[in-house]
């Protein structure tokens, strides 16, 4: 099992909790063009300023990191993608993939 890597920018929703840690688990939820397509991916959420997510936070930079090679499918540079954890926190943009 291999790791895949993407560059995104998230934008959180104003009620969501402020995580304590600049690393976080989380759900990625991703579609390509159906919604009854919904796919949902592990993923580990790590900023690249190393500061946690805040409600609100716009535009954050992250490194998204999954092992499931269905991702590739549906996370392309451009394709949006919401974030979960119990409910959902925000949305994201994939900017690239990134090659390890």
């Amino acid at each position: 099992m291999r790791s895949l890597k993407f560059r995104a920018l998230v934008t959180l929703d104003p009620d969501t909790e402020r995580t304590s840690s600049a690393v976080r688990r989380l759900v990625v939820r991703a579609h390509r063009h159906r919604p009854e397509g919904v796919r949902a991916f592990n993923a580990v959420v790590i900023t690249d300023d190393q500061e946690p997510l805040r409600a609100g936070d716009t535009h954050h930079v992250v490194t998204m990191t999954i092992t499931e090679e269905e991702a590739l499918d549906l996370l392309r540079p451009g394709d949006r993608f919401e974030l979960w954890s119990d409910h959902r926190l925000g949305h994201g943009v994939v900017s690239r993939r990134v090659f390890v």
